[in-house]
């Protein structure tokens, strides 16, 4: 609950500790390059996730005809995503690194984890497999990464990314989307904690960014009656037609996920969010009653660059019908998509 609101999300509040400095992929399981990586805040680096009770913690689970293993335990938690846990493991088969996310079937959708499968982007977190115990959980077995924006963000000195790793993130995360917007599926929880970052191994730059956590996801049919209509999301990301929901019932697609777009790349550009409590509480008021002239979009530094300031500005438009759509963005980015 923030301000007295309630939404979706049960880990909307905390900030997720997901990621680490970059791995050893020859490793069984992670050995971390220190070397690559900037040096952790102390408040980071206890990892135990002390809410979660770990079931085997001296065990070594295996999964799906023992292809896959993990260990229940603190020190192969890796962090907390939507309705689960996750760990760093391995495929047995091929010694590949994974990350094994565990949850409770009753916060799965099969049909739209089966969308997702078929998804396939180098700027989507890869999802490898799918385990059902039959024991009321599911293991989603995905790509594992290096660490994740938001760390990344506090990590830096200044709290922004450098030019270089803004564009790289803003171009990888707009291929990423548009690649869930023609699957017409709307992810509803896209924040810094959900962009995953890989490194280059030999000099530490972002090599790549990938959309993850697909925990919220929906995937929309041909008829507005399958348009989004519920409060989900994290709150400082949340588009206001979402937190209008809160008042009355407004449908919503990819245009949130638009807002949330825009609210990250705000965030890598400044160093913070471009929205508090009180701003957000009156967009949603705002929105409600499509009182839009009453907006005032969040000031961005002076010497932003004329092209990135029209991109964030129609990002964070208010007004869905006018924000930009996953198309305009890919083409403000990346250029005209394949035909």
């Amino acid at each position: 609950m923030v301000g007295g609101l309630c939404y979706e999300r049960r880990s909307s509040e905390t900030t997720p500790k997901i990621a680490h400095p970059p791995v050893d992929i020859h490793a069984k399981y992670v050995t971390f390059v220190p070397s690559l990586a900037p040096s952790v805040p102390k408040e980071e680096e206890n990892n135990n996730h002390d809410d979660y009770e770990y079931s085997q913690k001296n065990m070594v689970i295996l999964k799906k005809g023992n292809r896959y293993e993990y260990l229940d335990t603190p020190s192969s938690c890796i962090g907390q995503g939507s309705f689960g846990i996750v760990f760093k493991g391995v495929n047995k088969t091929n010694g590949q690194l994974v990350a094994i996310k565990k949850m409770s079937s009753m916060n799965v959708r099969p049909d739209e984890l089966k969308t997702m499968q078929r998804v396939q982007n180098r700027h989507l977190v890869a999802l490898i497999d799918i385990c059902d115990n039959l024991d009321g959980l599911v293991y989603l077995i995905m790509e594992l990464c290096d660490t994740d924006l938001d760390r990344h963000l506090k990590w830096s000195t200044t709290g922004r990314l450098t030019t270089l790793e803004l564009r790289t993130v803003m171009d990888n995360i707009a291929r990423g989307y548009y690649a869930l917007f023609k699957h017409r599926v709307v992810h509803r929880d896209i924040k810094p904690q959900n962009i995953l970052l890989k490194y280059n191994k030999i000099n530490g730059s972002v090599e790549s960014a990938k959309i993850t956590d697909f925990g919220v996801s929906r995937v929309l049919g041909d008829q507005q009656k399958d348009l989004c209509s519920n409060v989900a999301g994290t709150f400082y990301y949340m588009a206001p037609e979402v937190g209008a929901n809160l008042l009355t019932t407004c449908a919503y697609g990819s245009s949130v996920d638009m807002w949330s777009i825009g609210c990250v790349f705000y965030q890598c550009l400044v160093g913070e969010m471009p929205f508090d409590e009180c701003s957000l509480c009156r967009l949603f008021l705002n929105s409600a009653g499509g009182n839009y002239d009453a907006y005032e979009m969040p000031e961005l530094p002076e010497h932003t660059d004329s092209e990135l300031r029209r991109l964030i500005t129609s990002l964070l438009e208010i007004d869905r019908d006018k924000r930009a759509t996953p198309v305009d963005l890919y083409m403000s980015i990346v250029g005209p998509p394949a035909s």
